[in-house]
């Protein structure tokens, strides 16, 4: 068992077989990795870019969430990338 101060955390998010873990300390996410591995069949994908449709971008400040790569690509699926757009918001 794990003690945690106030800024110590670990966040494991799980949608059907893929894991994302997130922590405060790259320990406790050595930790669970290996305490997943012993019990149950894994594969380690290393650290990720993208889950789920979502880009994740580490920065010094924090991580940054954003899905304009995925807009992007329907742009360009549904050839609208370079049509001049305009926004308005009422």
């Amino acid at each position: 068992m794990k003690q945690f101060d106030d800024s110590e955390y670990v966040i494991l998010c799980l949608y059907v077989d893929d894991i994302l873990i997130f922590s405060s300390n790259m320990h406790f996410i050595n930790d669970v990795k290996s305490f997943l591995c012993s019990n149950f069949d894994t594969k380690d994908l290393d650290p990720v870019d993208v889950i789920l449709g979502v880009k994740l971008i580490k920065k010094n400040d924090g991580t940054i969430l954003t899905q304009s790569h995925y807009v992007e690509k329907l742009l360009k699926k549904f050839n609208y990338f370079d049509v001049e757009t305009y926004f308005y918001s009422l």
